[in-house]
């Protein structure tokens, strides 16, 4: 049922994320473009301001497509589930469970997708910007590469293979915390007799706060900063012999904190579907 229901959401919720991103493909196109063009090297009066306002306005409009990403993935859970559409949600033969994760991962997915658009997205005007007119930086890349490779084993004590994998990770289970850091708002904001929704954003800048508390312990306690992590691992900011013996554990850190609150979210998200729906 949880694969029907995934199929469901899938269906109702691509169609504004994918414009989204289909909107920062095109402005990126017209960027590269425009960066290839010999117009900027043209010496002429306001080309500099006209550049400024150019990478002002690229700058807004990834900002606004990540954002609008989240703003949708909120409106779409609060919609579906605590406005007149819950009625025909929660009378479906499925448990708060399967709704939950159909959700989350469909977020989760477009969330991981709308990232690696927007970085694309940077890296290829960035390239574009510096590179495209130097034939040789693909051969120097390739050339170079396997020395970068074992140079950053020698380093970090991993293979890149290895911290491309952990990067990985924690970026799934960061997004996911995000994304389960609006569901617990959402519906915690139930609880409020009236102004729901303002109720969510009052919990969610909560959980804002008390987590930021939280990652300022941990970040105190981290092997950076000598704390009891580090000698949890057996490394202090004083004794560590390279940046991989601090990369690493902290990137640990990270992954176990992350799978840790978005566990706790997700009970929480799960149980006020189940337990305290309030549609009224």
């Amino acid at each position: 049922m949880l694969k029907k229901l995934f199929k469901y959401e899938w269906v109702f919720f691509w169609k504004v994320p994918a414009a989204i991103n289909i909107f920062l493909v095109i402005v990126t196109i017209i960027g590269i473009i425009s960066l290839a063009s010999p117009f900027w090297e043209l010496d002429i009066w306001g080309i500099d301001i006209l550049l400024g306002l150019a990478i002002f306005f690229y700058i807004l409009a990834i900002a606004a497509c990540s954002i609008g990403v989240t703003i949708y993935v909120a409106v779409r859970y609060y919609k579906n589930i605590y406005t007149d559409e819950g009625y025909l949600t929660n009378t479906l033969p499925v448990t708060a469970r399967q709704i939950v994760l159909s959700k989350l991962f469909t977020s989760l997915i477009w969330t991981l997708l709308t990232g690696f658009v927007v970085s694309v997205s940077v890296l290829s005007l960035v390239y574009t910007a510096f590179y495209s007119s130097d034939l040789k930086f693909w051969y120097d890349f390739m050339r170079d590469f396997p020395d970068f490779l074992q140079m950053f084993r020698e380093e970090m004590g991993i293979s890149f293979s290895l911290f491309l994998m952990l990067l990985f990770i924690q970026t799934v289970l960061s997004s996911a915390f995000a994304i389960l850091k609006i569901y617990t708002a959402i519906a915690l904001g139930q609880l409020f007799a009236k102004h729901k929704v303002a109720g969510a954003f009052l919990w969610y800048i909560g959980e804002y706060v008390v987590f930021q508390i939280i990652n300022s312990i941990i970040s105190n306690a981290s092997p950076l900063s000598g704390g009891m992590f580090g000698y949890l691992f057996g490394v202090s900011y004083y004794s560590y012999n390279s940046i991989g013996e601090i990369i690493l554990p902290s990137t640990l850190i990270s992954i176990f904190t992350s799978l840790i609150f978005s566990a706790a979210l997700y009970f929480i998200a799960e149980h006020m579907l189940k337990n305290q729906l309030n549609l009224d």
